[in-house]
């Protein structure tokens, strides 16, 4: 019976400890990670070689322990060189950068979603791709 007493009372205590999730009213998604971070892809052969699919993440403060919907509507990508890089915003492929052209540089590949809370704000990630 003792030891039941004592399982029990460190129960209670982990419970109290760790509490029973987040309150803080400041859990809202405040960046985006993309990945990977960097990427290459060949734009003379023909898809999916010269394809990369990028995914965001959620970045939220420290302390908060649930995770806002990031690959939701409304998220929308763009990539700093249209002409020789697309990127899809399409429901079933969604963050699937092509490589159109050879780049001399970097292209700078951003994903960007809008927070709703008490003021409506927009986040954004980046990553980046080049097309041989």
């Amino acid at each position: 019976m003792r030891k039941n007493l004592k399982l029990a009372s460190v129960f209670v205590a982990a419970i109290l400890i760790t509490g029973c999730g987040n309150t803080n009213e400041n859990c809202q998604l405040t960046a985006l990670s993309v990945s990977p971070q960097g990427a290459a892809a060949d734009h003379t052969v023909a898809a999916p070689g010269n394809q990369v699919h990028f995914f965001a993440g959620a970045v939220i403060p420290k302390g908060c322990v649930r995770v806002a919907c990031v690959n939701c509507s409304d998220q929308t990508r763009t990539v700093s060189d249209p002409v020789n890089a697309s990127i899809s915003n399409n429901a079933n492929d969604n963050g699937t950068a092509t490589c159109l052209g050879a780049t001399n540089e970097a292209v700078t590949v951003t994903a960007t979603t809008q927070v709703t809370g008490k003021s409506t704000h927009a986040v954004t990630g980046s990553a980046t791709l080049t097309c041989r």
